[in-house]
């Protein structure tokens, strides 16, 4: 019901993402029924992995670029009118639709070589399918969020589908003696990576949620455009009674985000991490989250968040205690810290970061 409060144009936008959703689980489901179903019958047809080859997961990855070139076709439409707002929790005007076809272009061609990677290596992995189809979906979105709200319900999206990719690649795990097996890791790290994983992304999501709920409580909304404007005009207005406990929390909300986005050093030892995962998917986790989330990060300080410039000596202080932070983690070999740290979410780098507010500031 709500999908009719847009505009007959928006849903050539939101098409690609039910299509895609809709597919995806129902090949879930039918996984699950045929891993049942295989428990009681020696029915060799019955197999997951044909079951996905009959739903053609090559054909389910061209359905996506197709969908995403007319979701370039909606935005270059789009061009040239005011900004639109769906839910107050997604806005879109030039500027993010500028951001936003850069990812999708992005994301079609990765797309277009994962459908030769399933045609030439007979890979049928459930698992992998996931992570490109539900990932590929959720991060472009990013650029649209208006709210803190909105993003970090989108961040939490693309944790929970990289969290539950290591969840059920329990056999992979298992079947690193085999040198042919695409998805092959060191079974001893399994126990470890869900581990810290899990505990990364619940610690820094702890601390996001508590940043956002004192931002709603102080004033009434977590808009990033409104944010901006009452840190901007506390100096004159007064808004703000307590500019200490502001600042607090708005390093503890920058602390939180780079805890689940991984920014470094957070990434600490990626290589040793990540070790046994295929060229391909580390290929995505780092290239494609670096590039959405150093555009996102640009278009946030130079746009959005414009009036940190009067703390931005806090802020590079705080970046620089990281800095030092990783430097004695390496001098003194705090193998169980640097596993906390490196564990996250989404593999970034930190010196674009600085390099942005250096430009700005």
């Amino acid at each position: 019901m709500i999908l009719l409060k847009l505009l007959v144009s928006d849903y050539i936008f939101f098409l690609p993402i039910l299509l895609n959703l809709f597919n995806y689980w129902l090949l879930f489901f039918k996984n699950n029924l045929s891993t049942i179903n295989k428990k009681n019958t020696w029915d060799k047809s019955i197999s997951v992995k044909n079951i996905i080859i009959k739903q053609n997961p090559s054909f389910m990855i061209k359905l996506n670029i197709l969908f995403n070139l007319l979701m370039v076709l909606y935005l270059f439409t789009f061009f040239g009118y005011a900004s639109t707002f769906w839910w107050s929790h997604f806005k879109i005007n030039n500027y993010l639709l500028y951001m936003f076809l850069i990812v999708i272009l992005f994301n079609t061609y990765f797309l277009y070589i994962a459908d030769k990677h399933v045609k030439n290596n007979n890979n049928y992995s459930i698992d992998y399918i996931f992570s490109i189809i539900n990932i590929t979906l959720f991060i472009p979105l990013i650029f649209l969020s208006n709210t803190l709200f909105t993003f970090f319900f989108l961040i939490e999206l693309v944790s929970c589908s990289i969290f539950y990719k290591f969840i059920v690649s329990k056999l992979s795990f298992k079947n690193n003696n085999y040198k042919d097996n695409f998805f092959s890791i060191y079974s001893k790290n399994y126990i470890n990576i869900l581990f810290y994983q899990y505990w990364s992304s619940f610690f820094s999501s702890v601390l996001i949620v508590f940043s956002i709920f004192f931002f709603f409580y102080i004033s009434g909304t977590t808009e990033w455009s409104v944010l901006n404007f009452l840190i901007s005009s506390n100096n004159q207005i007064n808004y703000l009674n307590n500019n200490i406990m502001f600042l607090i929390i708005t390093i503890i909300l920058i602390i939180g985000f780079i805890i689940k986005l991984g920014v470094a050093p957070i990434q600490l030892y990626k290589i040793e991490i990540y070790k046994g995962l295929p060229f391909l998917s580390i290929f995505f986790y780092t290239t494609f989250y670096f590039l959405v989330f150093f555009l996102f990060f640009s278009m946030l300080f130079i746009y959005y968040l414009t009036s940190l410039i009067n703390y931005y000596w806090i802020i590079l202080f705080i970046i620089s205690l990281i800095g030092l932070m990783y430097i004695l983690s390496l001098m003194f070999d705090i193998n169980l810290f640097k596993a906390f740290l490196a564990y996250s979410t989404i593999i970034n780098s930190v010196s674009f970061i600085l390099l942005i507010l250096a430009i700005i500031f």
